[in-house]
């Protein structure tokens, strides 16, 4: 069993909550226009079948929400080759991976983004695999960040916030533009893509799923969900991370059912 405490400042392969990033960076570097469709063709070709698509087949060419919402390999790695290795690097540090999570009493490792120069590593760089690694923390402060529309506020450690307005220690600078993508994505997630199972009835719920493959296990897979809501007014992000699993079937389970007892229990209107 882990220790949750401890395994939040771990790194682990973040999968395809790492998806994100590339959106953000393709959209922010004008190589790719919110109208651009591309065809999901199921495998992609320079990752080959053990990526292939778990989606049912499309029948349409997916634009950039709808590829995020259905976490299309075959997208993500196709709009990897638009994007240069220091491009993509550039943007998981704008994102806050590879740097710690600081929180007083606690330690976080720093994670890794190494993406080498071949078309492959930065295939698997975008889909969150390859030489990303990533801790809950990382993960849920970049989620955070597209809640809160580029600000990223302080974790801290217990129930209760040492300051009931904390002020942002960092901002990412993206484009309106950009984050309204972005939520459009993550909130068709939780309507008709892979974070269903993380709906919450009449609330607005954005997510997305990961499942990563965990090095040396023979196979074995993490799952991962992370997300936040309601989306026009945040008031809860969570992460979950199991060590095994599929995001899709296990860890979203799980982020639905802490999300409806939160706003269940009225917990939501809470200051």
């Amino acid at each position: 069993m882990w220790n949750a405490e401890v395994a939040a400042g771990r790194a682990f392969p973040p999968g395809s909550t790492a998806k994100l990033v590339e959106c953000a960076a393709a959209l922010e570097e004008g190589l790719l226009s919110p109208s651009e469709r591309i065809w999901c063709r199921r495998v992609p070709e320079l990752l080959g079948e053990r990526y292939h698509c778990a989606h049912p087949p499309a029948e349409e060419p997916y634009d950039l929400p709808a590829a995020l919402a259905k976490s299309c390999n075959y997208f993500f790695a196709a709009l990897s080759a638009r994007l240069s290795p220091a491009t993509l690097a550039h943007w998981y540090s704008v994102f806050g991976f590879g740097t710690p999570v600081t929180v007083p009493g606690w330690n976080s490792d720093a994670g890794e983004v190494r993406i080498g120069a071949g078309a492959r590593s930065k295939a698997l760089a975008a889909l969150g695999e390859g030489g990303v690694q990533a801790t809950p923390a990382q993960v849920l402060l970049a989620y955070s960040a597209v809640a809160m529309r580029g600000e990223v506020y302080p974790l801290h450690r217990g129930a209760g916030g040492p300051d009931a307005s904390p002020s942002p220690i960092r901002r990412i600078k993206l484009s309106p533009r950009t984050l309204d993508l972005l939520t459009a994505g993550l909130e068709q997630c939780a309507q008709a893509g892979t974070c269903r199972a993380a709906a919450v009835p009449g609330v607005r719920v954005a997510g997305k799923t990961g499942t990563a493959a965990d090095p040396g296990s023979g196979g074995r897979t993490h799952a991962w969900f992370v997300g936040y809501a309601p989306v026009d007014q945040p008031r809860i992000a969570l992460v979950v991370l199991l060590d095994r699993g599929t995001g899709a079937h296990d860890a979203a389970p799980l982020a639905g059912r802490i999300l409806r007892r939160y706003f269940a229990t009225g917990a939501a209107g809470s200051p």
